[in-house]
């Protein structure tokens, strides 16, 4: 039910995303909801004023940013994070069942940090929907979690601080990425 409720949610933020018109330099005009083929554009899961925040990138190539460079700057080098699971992927003996990609948390805390030091109206966009209504989840080598110890619940519930058994052994694990 929760997956539901996410995808429900991921649906709608890309339906607003694909309302705004952009135009498309590379035909002249303005992009339409569907491709020639019928297939949705590869904007339509892309943040508009961006070429990589979202569901791939759209960009030419690695130096090509869209018109909020500075977020995009911040997008890219998320996306080229070395240490990351697929969805459906397992890796560090850890098994990503969400629909998307999962990243080492210090990639997610830089991400975090460069969008808030852009601190502009697209960076701070993308970084609540990113860590506030997605919610996802990053993982790191650390002692075993025994317990939340508090939690936040908006706009959903994430855990903000955790207990450890320091006697163990440091293991990856799942984390909830902060609140932006």
């Amino acid at each position: 039910m929760k997956s539901i409720a996410l995808v429900t949610i991921v649906t709608l933020v890309l339906r607003f995303w694909a309302s705004a018109m952009f135009l498309d330099n590379t035909r002249g005009r303005y992009e339409t909801d569907t491709n020639d083929d019928g297939r949705l554009p590869n904007w339509f899961a892309i943040f508009p004023g961006t070429k990589w925040c979202g569901a791939g990138n759209i960009s030419a190539n690695n130096e090509d940013l869209g018109i909020a460079a500075d977020t995009d700057k911040c997008c890219r080098t998320h996306d080229f994070c070395n240490d990351t699971i697929e969805a459906g992927g397992t890796r560090h003996n850890l098994t990503n069942d969400a629909f998307y990609t999962r990243l080492v948390c210090d990639c997610d805390y830089d991400f975090y940090d460069c969008l808030k030091n852009v601190s502009s109206k697209v960076s701070n966009n993308v970084g609540l929907i990113y860590f506030n209504i997605l919610g996802t989840q990053c993982f790191r080598e650390d002692y075993p979690i025994v317990a939340c110890i508090k939690y936040e619940y908006t706009p959903r519930k994430k855990c903000v601080e955790y207990a450890y058994d320091t006697t163990q052994d440091k293991r990856y694990q799942w984390f909830d990425v902060p609140r932006y």
